[in-house]
């Protein structure tokens, strides 16, 4: 693993805050274009390094306020950036998808190969991470933050209109394999979700099978894109004697920037994820 100290995209990050650790980078080329993964490196290694995988319009500093705490824990992390998501991942593949993000993330994975046994997977990331973990046996824990499950057939969309099409269908994300794998996967799950996310499509006068979008709740607007039936299906594919859900108050899709807003909570969520992690 050829490692460096600097990373020149620094000025294209979404977050340029100082880690509470070591940080250092690896480039990986794409045949075309190259990706950069950060790695955060504890003081004191108290387990190996997680991947994380991060969600849309993310690179790789969107989840520091919990990355950097566990950082603090002992507990370092790998995250790449992927192809469509952030200017500090431009220029990336052409008609970046999915699959694209989910063969980037493995070339990234291989770095950490069977030491690693833990993911983290945010929102889009969710769903790449499940692709990820059927590939690599070494997993033995899922961290999954706010996650999408897609269609299978939406992983091969570029980004954009066929991409959106794809997912846009009532019910189409029962149509994954992610689940099967969860049903037959020997390892453990933490969900980590906000109230206000996963809300129920009918209730809030959509279609069955859809999200709900963005609701007024109370006065305030609440972004609910994760159809109610996919945490479900999520939670009815794992055995119950493996399965965590820790549930954000006053929380929607939009963890990262809760975190990030309430120090405390995000305190609180660090050491739920440590916990798991080191159990």
């Amino acid at each position: 693993m050829e490692l460096t100290l600097n990373s020149a995209q620094r000025g294209l990050w979404q977050y340029d805050e100082p880690a509470p650790g070591a940080e250092r980078f690896i480039e990986e080329s794409f045949g075309g274009y190259r990706q950069q993964a950060r790695l955060l490196l504890p003081g004191q290694e108290r387990a190996a390094p997680v991947f994380v995988v991060g969600g849309a319009r993310s690179d790789f500093t969107r989840l520091n306020p919990l990355l950097y705490r566990l950082q603090q824990q002992g507990i370092g992390s790998l995250t790449g950036n992927l192809s469509g998501h952030s200017q500090a991942a431009e220029p990336g593949a052409p008609d970046a998808s999915l699959a694209s993000n989910l063969a980037e993330a493995l070339r990234f994975h291989r770095h950490l190969d069977a030491r690693s046994d833990t993911l983290v997977g945010h929102s889009l990331g969710g769903a790449i991470a499940l692709k990820l973990a059927a590939q690599r046996p070494s997993v033995r824990k899922l961290v999954l933050i706010c996650p999408a499950v897609y269609p299978d057939a939406a992983h091969s969309a570029p980004f954009g209109p066929a991409f959106t099409a794809a997912i846009r269908k009532p019910f189409a994300f029962l149509d994954c394999d992610s689940y099967a794998f969860l049903r037959q996967f020997q390892g453990r799950v933490l969900l980590v979700i906000g109230e206000y996310d996963g809300l129920n499509s009918k209730v809030h006068g959509q279609g069955p099978g859809t999200s709900a979008g963005v609701r007024c709740m109370a006065g305030v607007d609440r972004y609910s894109p994760i159809p109610e039936e996919v945490t479900h299906s999520l939670l009815r594919s794992v055995p119950a004697a493996d399965v965590e859900c820790l549930m954000l108050t006053d929380c929607d899709h939009g963890i990262a920037a809760h975190l990030r807003e309430r120090p405390a909570v995000a305190d609180q969520v660090a050491q739920a994820v440590g916990a798991f992690i080191l159990g």
